[in-house]
């Protein structure tokens, strides 16, 4: 009996520490097609999140199309500003492969659900750019939470701009020079 209480007791314990690291990842798009010049919001957000100090990840995705605006960058976690003194909190950065997301604070934890981050990507040239997240570790050890993308790729189109046809140029020159023929008689 007492062989299959302490299994029994091993069995939850083990249930419960599996269910400690259970979290997951959202990530979210404002569009799925642009065109140049519009932006796309992209938000992260974190669910039952355990209580951790630190956390990385990086955002693959095509930034010669889609240029990240670090001005829009929101986040329900404290955002890091070296020209403020503040070295701790969130940390986001611009490679050639898409964004590094870093997390380091010893005193205020991240944990349970919250806005990760919130940004705005500006389309700049035409194509299709696809999605990933990689590399996600917490507290310096590879995780594995769940990761969930609303789509994963952002199609941007050119946008056209009619050119003016040949038979309309002419006829604004012709109005042009008999405007000027007019006023100088």
């Amino acid at each position: 009996m007492k062989k299959i209480i302490s299994q029994l007791t091993a069995i939850v314990a083990l249930l419960f520490t599996v269910n400690a690291n259970a979290g997951l990842l959202n990530i979210d798009f404002s569009n799925e097609i642009v065109n140049v010049g519009e932006t796309v919001t992209v938000t992260i957000s974190a669910q039952d999140f355990s209580a951790t100090e630190s956390f990385g990840f990086d955002l693959n995705f095509d930034n010669s199309m889609l240029a990240y605006d670090d001005m829009s960058l929101t986040s329900d976690l404290l955002l890091v500003d070296s020209a403020m003194g503040f070295f701790d909190g969130l940390e986001v950065t611009s490679f050639g492969f898409g964004l590094a997301f870093d997390f380091w604070d010893f005193i205020v934890l991240a944990e349970g659900d919250f806005v990760l981050a919130s940004f705005d990507l500006i389309a700049t040239t035409a194509g299709v750019s696809n999605f990933s997240l990689t590399g996600f570790d917490r507290d310096y050890a590879p995780s594995d939470y769940p990761i969930v993308f609303s789509t994963d790729s952002v199609t941007v189109n050119s946008v056209t701009v009619p050119e003016p046809s040949s038979v309309v140029m002419i006829m604004l020159a012709g109005f042009a020079l008999a405007n000027t023929r007019r006023k100088t008689n």
